[in-house]
């Protein structure tokens, strides 16, 4: 199945991130891999859901992870990198508060078990609309892809104004288009006739692409002047 190739891909992608943070102590690797795992993690529950049929806490682990958390996780990476680090790590201890309240509501909030037969369901339908978690999946969303999508802004302005830093401009770039591949497979996967396979997919390729980009980092340079 795809989402045991985007947990498997995810979850390599964030031991490489993690023994570069062993390295160079920068807390950008460390949010990236918190976020990483995250992703892993949730492609697991994903192919355990698929294989095995969806249970409520392996959804509640699946909703939280994936739909909720893993974006705004990655996004404090990018945040490491571009910002100041005070600002960037008060941010980051105001995401983990936020992540327990929302583990917790996790586990609390009432589902629908007889809406996890459908994809619909369980990409959020099998809950109450308007729950302390579906606001929080739509709220995090929103702001890790504004602060990847300004990353990669920032990092593009650097580049014009200091004529360098190449290698930031195309990691923040492909980072944020991999996430918009897999937002891209949550919507494909809501169609009619869509399925959690297909998010898997595309789960898989976004990742790929994600690895891409941060293996730029430090290896592309513009061509130097003749």
């Amino acid at each position: 199945m795809a989402a045991i190739a985007a947990s498997v891909i995810s979850a390599a992608f964030a031991v490489v991130v993690f023994l570069r943070f062993r390295m160079s102590g920068r807390p950008a690797f460390a949010a990236w891999t918190v976020g990483l795992a995250i992703f892993a993690a949730a492609a697991g529950c994903q192919a355990v859901g698929e294989h095995f049929g969806f249970s409520a806490p392996i959804f509640r682990a699946f909703y939280l992870l994936g739909g909720v958390l893993g974006v705004i996780w990655l996004s404090m990476g990018t945040l490491f990198l571009l910002a100041p680090r005070r600002l960037a790590g008060r941010a980051t201890a105001i995401l983990g508060i936020v992540t327990v309240v929302l583990a917790v509501d996790a586990a609390l909030v009432p589902v629908d078990t007889s809406r996890l037969d459908t994809a619909a369901g369980v990409l959020g339908d099998a809950i109450a609309h308007g729950s302390l978690l579906q606001l929080g999946a739509v709220i995090l969303n929103i702001l890790g892809t504004l602060i990847l999508v300004g990353g990669s802004a920032w990092s593009a302005y650097r580049l014009i104004r200091d004529h360098g830093g190449l290698d930031r401009v195309v990691c923040n770039v492909l980072l944020t288009a991999g996430a918009f591949v897999i937002a891209a497979g949550f919507s494909a996967a809501k169609l009619a006739g869509g399925s959690l396979d297909t998010l898997g997919v595309y789960e898989a390729v976004g990742i790929a692409v994600m690895f891409a980009g941060f293996l730029s980092l430090g290896r592309v340079r513009r061509p130097a002047a003749r």
